[in-house]
């Protein structure tokens, strides 16, 4: 008999339920959000398991690389298709879950997610905190901005290396307004420092990477999209066709056919968020800033004078990904002719 379990992960506790190939309930218990506990209650069961099944989330990396160390069929699956499943429920509960989880692995009616290497998470972790760090910097400068406004200094256009200079220029002599203002800056000049120091980690990481050497070949391809895209993929081997990865990124358009309706919608940003942005962001510069004339640029530059420049751009992207991936596989650089 064939045994299938579904793990609803919280943070504290985890909902488990071991279902047989008939979808009877055999066990249902909680047990602590640890890798060690969960494998000791399913090890108590004595039963083969065929397939052991959670919801992508936060915790589910960490679990996902022990259990398997510990030779437990698990399989990270697709939070949509989770959540489609699982709507029928009239009542959401932890336990509830857990059976649903259960149920779609007994049924097959999933779709596995990739669970990145922890080198590519740790690159994902800099990358991230980059970002959180230079929104935080927007943020301050922008209230700033905004406290002088209201007694008529307007900051104007200013490089990050006279901002702080220029402040003081507008704020002049009145010393109680400094002291409102200082804690700010002070804060601002620490974020810059730290922020530096990202930075400088990101680029050193890229230059001394192969695979992201290779990458920032292409016109308009810096450290970061190629980082972003480099863990975002993380095995280019899992993809079989290159055209597929821009699928995987949600650059490709919905599709909705049904009776007399067919028509295609905008692209279906589904995947991995930070690595579309990124190549959207290259897309822009390729075919904007980059000066030097590519079949690339060309091909887009052509999208972009009988349809529009929005539409150009994600073309560029997707056709990007696709480039980027195929370069990957078969180590080569770009061809600017």
């Amino acid at each position: 008999m064939k045994y299938y379990a579904g793990l609803d992960v919280s943070v504290k506790e985890t909902s488990i339920c071991i279902v047989d190939l008939d979808g009877n309930i055999i066990a249902e218990s909680s047990v602590l959000s640890e890798p060690a506990a969960i494998a000791d209650y399913l090890a108590e069961q004595g039963m083969p398991l065929e397939k052991i099944g959670l919801e992508a989330g936060s915790l589910s990396p960490w679990l996902c690389h022990e259990m398997r160390a510990m030779k437990l069929p698990v399989i990270c699956i697709e939070t949509r298709h989770a959540k489609a499943a699982m709507e029928a429920q009239n009542v959401k509960t932890d336990k509830n879950d857990a059976r649903g989880l259960a149920h779609i692995m007994r049924t097959g009616w999933y779709k596995e997610v990739h669970i990145k290497s922890h080198e590519s998470q740790k690159i994902r972790v800099l990358i991230n905190n980059r970002k959180c760090i230079k929104n935080k910097l927007i943020d301050i400068e922008s209230q700033i901005r905004g406290t002088l406004k209201v007694f008529g200094h307007m900051v104007g256009v200013v490089t990050r290396k006279n901002y702080e200079q220029r402040i003081h220029e507008l704020v002049g002599d009145d010393q109680e307004l400094i002291s409102y203002i200082e804690p700010l800056l002070n804060i601002r000049g620490t974020m810059i420092t730290q922020f530096e120091k990202l930075e400088k980690a990101v680029l050193n990481i890229a230059w001394h990477d192969p695979v992201c050497e290779r990458l920032m070949s292409i016109p308009g391809v810096g450290a970061l999209t190629a980082l972003s895209f480099k863990t975002a993929i993380d095995k280019p081997e899992r993809f079989k066709k290159s055209k597929n990865v821009g699928v995987h990124l949600g650059l490709t358009p919905r599709k909705y056919a049904s009776g007399e309706i067919d028509y295609n919608g905008r692209i279906t940003k589904c995947g991995d968020d930070i690595a579309r942005s990124h190549l959207y962001i290259a897309a822009q510069l390729l075919l904007n800033s980059v000066k030097k004339w590519c079949p690339l640029k060309a091909w887009g530059m052509r999208i972009a004078k009988r349809s529009s420049k929005q539409k150009a751009y994600v073309a560029v992207a997707r056709k990007l990904s696709l480039i980027m991936h195929r370069m990957w596989v078969d180590g080569t650089y770009y061809a600017h002719a």
